[in-house]
C-alpha cells in the first residue's frame, strides 16, 4: 500500500529491477505484489527466524554510562533471545559491470522528471568519498546543478544529485523536474554538459573547499544527538565500517580535484547509466509544487497527511493535531521540517476552513 499510494511507487520498483542486473539489490524489500498472497505462515516463520535473530543484528549504546553497570542489563534483557539455528545466507551474486545505456520511459501523475542512475562502488571503496563529494559539487542552491539548469538555463525547477550508500555496490543518482513548457531531452542534455565539464575541468581550489567545509560541517552536525549518533554507528555497521562516524571528515580532506575529475570519467559514463523520463499522464493534476521540492519518501508522507487533513470535519480534533504537530517541529530531522512545515500549514488553512463555515 506504501507503494501504490505514491505516484512513482510501482516506477520505482520497476526502475530498480532494470538498474540492477544480477544483485539482489533489484528485489522490492517487501517482495513483489504478486509474491505477498503466495507466501504461507510456515515460509514467513522461517523467514523471520533467519533474519530476525540476535546473529543477524546490530545495537548501539550511546551516552555517558559505565559498562560494567550495563552489561548485566544487556545480558538479562537480551542475552535469553536464543542465536537463530540458521545464519542469513551471505551475499554471493555480485552486479556485473554494465556495458550499455539502458533507458526507461513512463507516464504518471507526476512533474515531467529526469533521472539518472549511474553504477556506483561499495560503502567501504576507496573510491566513495571521492563521488560523494562530487554529489556535493552539484547539489544544493549553490551546486552546479541548479546554477546550470534552474538559474542559468531554466529548463529545470528542482534538482538534486546523491550517493545511495549501499554495501555491496551503490548509486550515483540525479534528478530533475522539468520546468513547465521545456522539454526533458533539453534537462538531460543539460544535466549531461554539467557532467562533462566535471570530467574535463578540475574543480577550482575555492569550490572543492567549499564543498568539503559543507560536507564536514553536516558530519559534525550528525553528532549533536545521542540518537543520531546511534544511528550512524548502526547504519555504518550494516554498510561495513561503524568507524566511518570516526573517519569521514579525514576521508573528506583527503579528496582531491584530480580525485573528482578521475571518478567523473571513470564512473559518470554513457554505458554505466540508466536513465528514466517520466511524463505527466495525460488527464493528471499539475504536481503540488510546494510538495514537488520534496524528497520522495517525505512526499509520500506529506500527501497521506494532507488526505487525512482533507476529510477532517471535527475542528477541535484538527486543533489538537496542530498543536502536536507544533510540538514536534523542534525535534524533526532537518531534511523532513520543510515537510512539516506544509503539512502544519495545510492543516492551519483547514481549520480556518472549517471555522468559516460554522459561521
Amino acid at each position: 500500500m506504501r507503494t501504490e499510494s505514491t505516484p512513482l511507487g510501482k516506477f520505482d520498483e520497476a526502475f530498480g529491477a532494470l538498474f540492477w542486473e544480477a544483485h539482489p539489490y533489484q528485489w522490492p524489500v517487501v517482495g513483489w505484489a504478486s509474491d505477498i498472497p503466495m507466501y504461507t505462515l510456515a515460509q514467513a516463520k522461517s523467514y523471520f527466524a533467519t533474519y530476525y535473530a540476535p546473529n543477524n543484528l546490530t545495537g548501539a549504546l550511546v551516552g555517558d554510562f559505565k559498562m560494567a553497570e550495563v552489561k548485566p542489563l544487556i545480558e538479562r534483557y537480551f542475552g535469553r533471545i536464543p542465536r537463530g539455528q540458521t545464519d542469513p545466507p551471505p551475499v554471493v551474486t555480485l552486479e556485473p559491470k554494465q556495458i550499455a545505456e539502458q533507458r526507461f520511459n513512463a507516464e504518471a501523475e507526476t512533474s515531467p522528471t529526469v533521472r539518472i542512475w549511474w553504477k556506483g562502488v561499495p560503502f567501504v571503496h576507496k573510491d566513495f568519498a571521492a563521488l560523494d563529494l562530487l554529489t556535493d559539487v552539484l547539489e544544493g542552491r549553490t551546486g552546479r546543478l541548479y546554477k546550470g539548469l534552474v538559474l542559468g538555463r531554466q529548463v529545470a525547477n528542482e534538482v538534486s544529485a546523491s550517493v545511495d550508500r549501499r554495501k555491496y555496490s551503490g548509486i550515483f543518482e540525479v534528478e530533475c523536474v522539468v520546468k513547465d513548457g521545456k522539454e526533458p531531452a533539453a534537462v538531460e542534455a543539460a544535466i549531461y554538459e554539467e557532467i562533462d565539464r566535471l570530467q574535463k575541468e578540475p574543480v577550482p581550489t575555492e569550490e572543492l573547499q567549499k564543498v568539503k567545509n559543507q560536507a564536514k560541517a553536516n558530519a559534525y552536525r550528525r553528532l549533536a544527538s545521542p540518537i543520531s549518533v546511534a544511528i550512524q554507528l548502526m547504519v555504518y555497521d550494516a554498510l561495513g565500517d561503524w568507524k566511518y562516524i570516526n573517519t569521514s571528515a579525514d576521508l573528506t580532506d583527503a579528496v582531491t580535484s584530480g580525485d573528482l575529475q578521475r571518478v567523473a570519467g571513470s564512473y559518470l559514463t554513457k554505458e554505466s547509466r540508466t536513465v528514466a523520463i517520466f511524463l505527466r499522464k495525460e488527464g493528471a493534476a499539475a504536481e503540488d509544487p510546494e510538495i514537488a521540492k520534496l524528497p520522495p519518501e517525505a512526499q509520500a508522507m506529506v500527501r497521506q497527511n494532507l488526505k487525512q487533513i482533507e476529510s477532517e470535519t471535527d475542528a477541535a480534533r484538527l486543533q489538537e493535531g496542530i498543536a502536536q504537530m507544533q510540538q514536534m517541529a523542534g525535534q524533526v530531522p532537518p531534511e523532513m521540517k520543510a515537510a512539516l512545515d506544509i503539512v502544519l500549514k495545510r492543516a492551519q488553512e483547514r481549520l480556518s476552513a472549517l471555522s468559516s463555515e460554522k459561521k
